[in-house]
């Protein structure tokens, strides 16, 4: 659990004609974490590249076009994937072959389902024309007029349009000198219809007059006879009957969706895993009949791998596997060994914790179970209160619990979520605060109900300070203990975060506590303590038996001389980082004592119904503004001042060729 899991290097040699069951193998049983061959010095010369570009494409074109069916028949694609198939070893993994497959089953749906997408298009954009022609003739309603009579006027000039609403009195006013009608109608989306006509040697100067206005001239279909009333309801009757057909497709389409759902998932689903494969495969190397994949395995799976590849066939298929890397060899290892966190089920909702920061070394200490318990702490501390952890963790236990796929990705931050609601009501308990109110329970330890008790305020500095030093030194401890494990004994004897930064730390610490006062002997037993990281070269070549120039030793020395001023300065900065604990707890007493009298002097005194809306929005503003606040100190504590010890964060992610 606070080291990554031991890794074995496989190589694997398959005939051609096995490669497709040696992929569907290694896919669903999912261990082996692919290397390109190209980092391998040993095959460069020997082997060449395999093509996957015409295959990457004509793939990406599948995908585009299944999600485009989806898209079409309502299909909800976003929380689609492998895992959520009812069947996901029905899926087939052969790149190289089955995009021949695929392409028949999705031209098979596109035949089916295009043409009723097509006649929906058609309709919905006949209604749109409807709609508009009838838009257009509501505005020129006049009884006993009819359509062909305004389109085919021989001595008058009609023109039936819209100009800007706000051009319409200047148009009145242009108009009033030329022998013409002008008719208004309505106004759609800030234009006003007009109808103007006036004798044919009139034309130019109205047609002037328009332009002037911004005129836009609206046709009158030729489909239209009649009398305008007749036409208009003519076109309502279009308009009902192109509705209905449009509800019978809607229905063909959900019909549709009914029969090819689980197929279009089916399809999508396989399109994403010979991708995934796909893309593995452009790492593969390749002879004339054998393809070479080579890769990270866990050493307790290799003999399962063994035993699956051997089912396939006795011959055709050499698989070789290394005894698991050592920490200390996996520095200089070539290719770079990944780390694979082997957590267990109550720790998972914390790897992100550490992975947002980065994946640790395969040769490094896993921080997770350490680094989860001190972000507990830590938040408990800064946010206690009973009835705002008991907040948090209903929320976090109805996103965890709830039955939707939407809230699946957020499962771990829910879980996680609720642990923080745990850690807020143990310290609230130990702290006797609960909705910001220190009477209505009694302390475990102490209450910080007077904010002017020097007392009480002392006592949390002091708690927030010795907590921090237990959490720096516990940093310090790990990287000594790690880089023993890497065999580099400078960094842990000598080193900034070492053996002999620390003892003196301590000294300074006990001192603290017992209230002893500074001497010469006290400075001078430091003093020797911090020398070895002054003389951390020659200290590391007398340990290591090498020799070097004493120009150098000298460099080096004056070097760790501003070194020692750093890490004095670190450990104390450090150490008076985790005051904000203190301060945080303090804030959120203090925060809630002044929300409480305001809302008590806004809320009608004493009036506990009056109030109550007031306290409830205080107390909610408080949980998120706070909550988020304290959950960034957390990290930040973490990250700076715990991780920055022994944490580079510099590992590669295990990443298994797999496809759920």
């Amino acid at each position: 659990m606070f080291r990554p899991e031991k890794m074995s290097f496989v190589n694997v040699s398959v005939l051609d004609e096995l490669l497709t069951q040696v992929l569907d193998r290694l896919t669903k049983l999912g261990v082996m974490h692919i290397v390109d061959k190209n980092e391998l010095d040993y095959t460069k010369n020997e082997l060449r590249d395999v093509n996957i570009q015409p295959y990457r494409e004509e793939f990406t074109e599948f995908a585009s076009r299944i999600q485009n069916l989806l898209v079409i028949l309502e299909i909800e694609s976003r929380y689609i994937n492998i895992s959520s198939l009812k069947n996901k070893e029905s899926i087939q993994i052969d790149p190289l072959q089955i995009a021949e497959k695929i392409k028949r089953e999705l031209l098979e749906i596109e035949n089916k389902v295009n043409p009723e997408i097509q006649r929906r298009a058609q309709i919905q954009l006949e209604i749109s024309e409807l709609e508009e022609n009838s838009h257009v003739l509501s505005g020129i309603e006049v009884q006993n007029v009819k359509v062909e009579d305004l389109r085919n006027a021989k001595f008058l000039y009609l023109a039936f349009g819209d100009i800007p609403v706000e051009y319409y009195h200047r148009l009145v006013t242009s108009l009033s000198h030329i022998p013409c009608l002008l008719a208004h109608g309505k106004v759609i989306a800030g234009r006003q219809q007009i109808l103007a006509f006036s004798l044919m040697s009139e034309k130019e100067a109205l047609s002037n007059a328009l332009s002037a206005a911004y005129f836009t001239k609206t046709e009158i279909s030729d489909k239209y006879h009649g009398l305008i009333t007749e036409v208009l309801d003519e076109i309502e009757v279009e308009i009902w009957a192109r509705r209905e057909e449009m509800a019978e497709i809607e229905g063909e389409i959900r019909s549709l969706r009914k029969t090819w759902d689980n197929k279009l998932i089916e399809l999508y689903s396989s399109v994403i895993a010979n991708q995934v494969v796909l893309e593995s495969m452009g790492k593969f190397g390749k002879t004339s009949k054998t393809y070479y994949l080579a890769g990270w395995v866990p050493y307790r799976e290799v003999g399962k791998l063994e035993k699956e590849l051997s089912d396939i066939a006795k011959e055709g298929i050499l698989l070789e596997a290394s005894e698991p890397i050592k920490t200390g060899e996996s520095d200089h290892y070539n290719p770079k060994v990944p780390t694979k966190l082997n957590h267990p089920t109550f720790l998972r909702p914390f790897t992100g914790l550490v992975t947002n920061f980065g994946i640790p070394s395969y040769s490094g200490i896993d921080p997770t179970p350490i680094a989860s318990i001190a972000f507990l702490a830590m938040f408990g501390i800064m946010f206690a209160d009973v009835g705002h952890g008991l907040v948090l963790l209903v929320l976090g236990l109805l996103g965890a619990l709830y039955p939707s796929p939407q809230l699946k990705p957020l499962r771990n931050l829910s879980i996680f979520l609720a642990c923080c609601g745990v850690a807020s009501i143990i310290f609230g308990f130990v702290f006797g605060s609960i909705f910001g109110k220190e009477e209505i329970i009694k302390p475990l330890w102490f209450s910080l109900e007077n904010m002017k008790n020097p007392e009480a305020i002392n006592r949390m500095l002091k708690f927030g300070i010795f907590f921090g030093v237990g959490i720096i030194s516990l940093g310090v401890i790990l990287n000594i203990i790690q880089s023993f494990g890497k065999k580099d004994y400078k960094n842990a004897i000598a080193g900034q975060w070492g053996i002999f930064s620390l003892i003196p730390y301590w000294v300074v610490i006990f001192m603290f506590i017992t209230k002893t006062k500074f001497s010469w002997q006290i400075i001078l037993i430091l003093i020797i303590l911090m020398l070895p990281i002054m003389l951390k070269v020659p200290f590391s070549r007398l340990i290591e038996k090498k020799h070097g120039h004493d120009e150098e030793e000298g460099e080096s020395i004056i070097e760790a001389g501003f070194e020692i001023y750093e890490v004095v300065m670190a450990y104390l900065a450090h150490t008076l980082s985790y005051i904000r604990m203190a301060a945080f707890n303090l804030s959120h007493a203090g925060l809630m004592m002044a929300s409480y009298a305001l809302t008590q002097e806004l809320g009608g005194g004493g009036n506990i119904f009056l109030s109550l809306p007031s306290n409830i929005m205080a107390n909610i503003f408080v949980i998120i503004l706070e909550g988020l606040v304290v959950a960034i100190q957390c990290m930040r504590l973490e990250y700076y001042e715990f991780f920055s010890k022994f944490f580079s964060g510099e590992g590669i992610e295990y990443k298994p060729l797999k496809i759920s």
